[in-house]
């Protein structure tokens, strides 16, 4: 389910900043997949070196199954969101288009 929301992020995040980048006479295309890798690439390096390890830590501990666990297995998806959104904000919206010419 986590990966399927996640694929829907993608899209909905590039499908964003694709639109944003219209509006701003900037090249959409390009806009579209900073905004994806904006969030696959922090979510996937904090599922990695963060999420996985810690829960393999609890492995065989009562708090496998905690409410704890499952929140921080779940993190990645937070830090992607995060990370897109301050891209958008601190970078998308402040792009301003030369004339060519």
């Amino acid at each position: 389910m986590a990966m399927f929301l996640s694929i829907i992020l993608t899209m909905g995040f590039a499908y964003w900043f694709y639109k944003t980048a219209q509006r701003l006479h900037a090249n959409s295309v390009q806009w579209s997949i900073v905004g994806a890798f904006a969030y696959q690439l922090p979510a996937w390096a904090w599922m990695l070196m963060v999420s996985k390890p810690y829960l393999s830590s609890l492995q065989g501990t009562a708090n496998k199954s905690s409410m704890t666990a499952g929140l921080i297995g779940h993190t990645w998806l937070v830090v992607g969101i995060t990370v897109a959104l301050l891209v958008y904000r601190f970078a998308l919206l402040k792009t301003t288009v030369r004339d060519e010419g």
